[in-house]
């Protein structure tokens, strides 16, 4: 298992944009993360006051974030500059409501490459329910001259 400190250093993303706590399991294509939802995240007063609901938005990034571990850690990350930038994200679906107190367990699979494009399948559960999926791309950026 990958605790918060090992993921940070293979993905960028920080504070409250970390949406992965975990990775339970990972090879080079595939990987399993956990987020655990707090009553303390950002959106809970916003989205929605004294019902909270994970925006679905927030759960694909939580897939996407397992995806760039996977493949970050796969690839490289050097020294912690590389960076994933969404390029698609097709057929996602919403099933359940995910509020705080649950945790998803985050499944991803890489289903295509092309030079820096990374093409992705991700379902995520609570519970053993699948609550939402989707397929996305991504652009790895392993040197950004931000």
């Amino acid at each position: 298992m990958i605790d918060s400190k090992g993921i940070e250093k293979v993905i960028p993303h920080r504070g409250d944009m970390r949406l992965v706590d975990e990775i339970r399991e990972f090879t080079d294509k595939t990987a399993v993360g956990i987020k655990h939802v707090r009553d303390n995240e950002f959106w809970c007063a916003g989205h929605f006051p004294a019902h909270p609901i994970m925006p679905g938005v927030l759960i694909i990034e939580a897939l996407a974030q397992t995806a760039c571990f996977c493949i970050l850690n796969s690839i490289g990350n050097n020294g912690g500059r590389a960076l994933g930038y969404f390029v698609s994200i097709e057929n996602a679906k919403f099933t359940h409501m995910v509020v705080p107190g649950d945790t998803l367990e985050l499944h991803i699979e890489e289903i295509g490459s092309k030079m820096k494009l990374h093409k992705f399948t991700g379902t995520a559960f609570v519970n053993g329910k699948r609550v939402a999926c989707a397929t996305f791309s991504a652009m790895l950026d392993n040197d950004p001259q931000i």
